[in-house]
């Protein structure tokens, strides 16, 4: 019995050492993609799931975005942006982190909207566009569209998107005058694991100590033979 008690204290102590080493390592100083800062290229096509279906190309390996395609939105009605098989060149910026003519912008909006979706991408689009929406006030004309815009001015002012949620991000148009290519964004999936707080990594560490504690008091490690 004493070897067993043995046994189950020092998996307590190894289980409460592992969750200190493994909640003090530091995942991300901020919670923000991978992008290329090179420029890559985009062709853009109709989409029924979303206003566009975006195709990404040239992106260099090892980042958050890859060559492929991405449901994508509109953010500037001043120009009608040539679809496929035209391309388009663009920087990619994280609507966390967006460049300076554009950090002034409801990206919390935005990203709470693309995060709680409902009706169709007509509805989705509209109340994008009462956020974000360049030189241009929008009104929008879909009754759901108006129910997205008052859950997201209730619900998310200060959202910023946690892991596996969508993250806007901007493809901001290099080499032409800002009236010839739309600003537009594609959603892509956020990968970056979050900082605990003191305060979290404390409750872990408690939370699976009392775990461990009420296992070894029903007898759990009584099972395991010395």
């Amino acid at each position: 019995m004493k070897n067993i008690k043995s046994i189950g204290f020092t998996f307590l102590l190894a289980f409460i050492t592992l969750a200190v080493n493994v909640t003090g390592v530091v995942y991300a100083t901020d919670a923000d993609l991978n992008l290329p800062s090179t420029i890559v290229r985009i062709e853009v096509s109709d989409g029924t799931e979303s206003y566009f279906i975006t195709k990404l190309m040239d992106v260099p390996e090892g980042y958050d975005v890859s060559n492929g395609t991405y449901l994508g939105w509109c953010i500037d009605t001043r120009v009608e942006m040539a679809r496929s098989p035209a391309t388009h060149p663009v920087k990619l910026y994280s609507s966390l982190n967006p460049p300076g003519d554009l950090a002034n912008e409801s990206w919390d909006m935005v990203n709470y909207i693309l995060n709680h979706k409902r009706g169709n991408a007509t509805d989705i689009q509209q109340a994008i566009w009462y956020f974000i929406n360049l030189d241009t006030a929008y009104t929008p004309t879909s009754k759901v569209a108006w129910e997205i815009i008052n859950d997201a001015l209730e619900n998310g002012e200060g959202y910023v998107p946690s892991y596996g949620e969508k993250i806007a991000v901007i493809c901001y148009p290099q080499y032409v005058l800002p009236s010839e290519v739309q600003v537009s964004i594609i959603e892509v999936a956020n990968t970056v694991i979050p900082e605990f707080s003191s305060p979290q990594i404390m409750l872990i560490i408690l939370s699976a100590t009392l775990l461990i504690i009420v296992m070894y008091n029903k007898g759990i490690f009584r099972r395991i033979k010395p």
